[in-house]
């Protein structure tokens, strides 16, 4: 029998298309009034935990369950859930919901059938949210005042050298701003809504270099951007910024870091596309160089999900999905010898909704403590979620689970303390978590 809780009830608030790189700091770095800077110590509890399982924008989640028969623990509220964040707990998990009207809360999971909810100050829903913890207790990270309303930021942790933790965010008229020690502003021109990812090693990706010559507005708006920077938050500086040659852009928010080809070292994914010739996946290096693209299938958006051992035999891949507002074909791409092909397809899935900046549409992890790893994603009417699994054969749909009706949130997961996992996800009435 599942468990129900009321939570929120009574809360009150509110072709040839690269063209290179250049490397270097930008002329435009300049200092910000002190007035405007947030404290310190906002962002001095770290570790930091997204709306995606990692900081790198992969929603691969390490450890393993078996979730098949799990019950979930389901909450009500009465307000409709837009983002979830989920870190571990000293028993069990921790899970912060932010709703539509700027609502927050959290609550404690321990052993999927016991809940204990923390009301948080009320915030924005327009931007996803940010949950820093510790020793102390978890919470929501503020938004600066100058940080665009819809953008992400990223916390780079402070070093074993003592330098102190960095916050990472586009500002209003598109710079990016570093704030540690100092605040530094480098001119990038970057869309409202885009979302840094952790390199690693005080590293981090963005996109930037706003343009609107691609209408096709699946992500919120017209504006996409046109080049993918790398930059080092520690030495405040651009290491190398790849512009795409006119009618490409990047159809994302975030790129994917990982390490995709197996030596070591994490390559760049990202979606281009363009009117002429639609979407296709992108692999970069740490450099800006295109290292491979994949296949194209015409107009449509490809929405990259998680890089991860998905291979029959474990082998590295990447999962993503052909339009998930028409085709809704899983995809998974590998990379070898420089080239990324499809190597397994399954139809019937829809990650994301048109419009909507909610890129966290799927979940990598053993859910089912076999050894392998799984996608779990909602299926074409979004009220259930499939676990996909790579096979010899292709792919097989081990399981579903039905919402009870369709998904709101984002899909996200945590590695628990003792090594298992769980994953969670929203309805417009309830929250869901299966924990093992």
């Amino acid at each position: 029998m599942s468990t129900r809780r009321t939570f929120l009830a009574t809360c009150t608030g509110v072709s040839t298309w690269f063209a290179g790189c250049a490397a270097g700091d930008l002329n435009s770095t300049q200092p910000v009034d002190s007035e405007s800077r947030p404290s310190a110590t906002d962002v001095s509890t770290g570790p930091y935990w997204y709306t995606h399982p990692d900081p790198s924008g992969n929603r691969f989640v390490e450890g393993a369950a078996d979730l098949r028969d799990a019950t979930p623990i389901r909450i009500e509220v009465d307000s409709l859930p837009r983002w979830l964040v989920a870190h571990p707990a000293p028993r069990g998990s921790y899970w912060t919901v932010v709703t539509d009207d700027g609502r927050a809360g959290r609550w404690h999971v321990i052993g999927g059938n016991e809940v204990e909810e923390v009301r948080l100050d009320s915030r924005t829903a327009d931007s996803p949210p940010v949950v820093a913890s510790n020793a102390g207790e978890p919470h929501l990270l503020d938004d600066p005042s100058t940080k665009s309303p819809r953008s992400g930021q990223l916390v780079v942790p402070e070093t074993d050298g003592g330098t102190r933790p960095r916050r990472i965010f586009v500002s209003r008229d598109g710079d990016l701003v570093v704030d540690g020690e100092n605040r530094d502003r480098f001119s990038i021109a970057a869309p409202p809504d885009v979302k840094p990812a952790a390199v690693g090693d005080g590293r981090f990706v963005l996109y930037g270099d706003v343009t609107d010559r691609y209408g096709h507005g699946a992500l919120g708006d017209g504006l996409e951007p046109a080049s993918l920077l790398v930059a080092d938050a520690v030495e405040s500086r651009i290491l190398s910024r790849t512009v795409l040659e006119s009618p490409a852009v990047f159809e994302g928010l975030q790129p994917i870091v990982a390490d995709v080809d197996g030596d070591g070292t994490p390559e760049i994914v990202t979606t281009v596309a363009d009117s002429r010739n639609g979407a296709r996946l992108a692999i970069y290096s740490l450099t800006g160089e295109r290292i491979a693209t994949g296949p194209v299938y015409g107009p449509g958006w490809r929405h990259q999900l998680a890089v991860g051992p998905f291979g029959p035999d474990g082998e590295t891949e990447i999962a993503a999905v052909l339009k998930p507002h028409v085709n809704r074909t899983l995809e998974y791409y590998r990379l070898e010898d420089g080239d990324l092909t499809v190597r397994a397809t399954a139809d019937g899935f829809a990650t994301h909704t048109y419009g909507s900046r909610n890129i966290d549409g799927a979940v990598a992890a053993d859910i089912d403590d076999d050894g392998g790893v799984e996608v779990l994603l909602p299926t074409s009417d979004r009220r259930r979620l499939a676990s996909v699994a790579r096979t010899g054969h292709g792919t097989s749909v081990r399981w579903t689970w039905e919402l009870g009706d369709e998904l709101r949130s984002n899909l996200t997961g945590v590695r628990l303390e003792d090594g298992g996992v769980a994953v969670g996800a929203a309805t417009a009435e309830e929250i869901l978590v299966w924990s093992g």
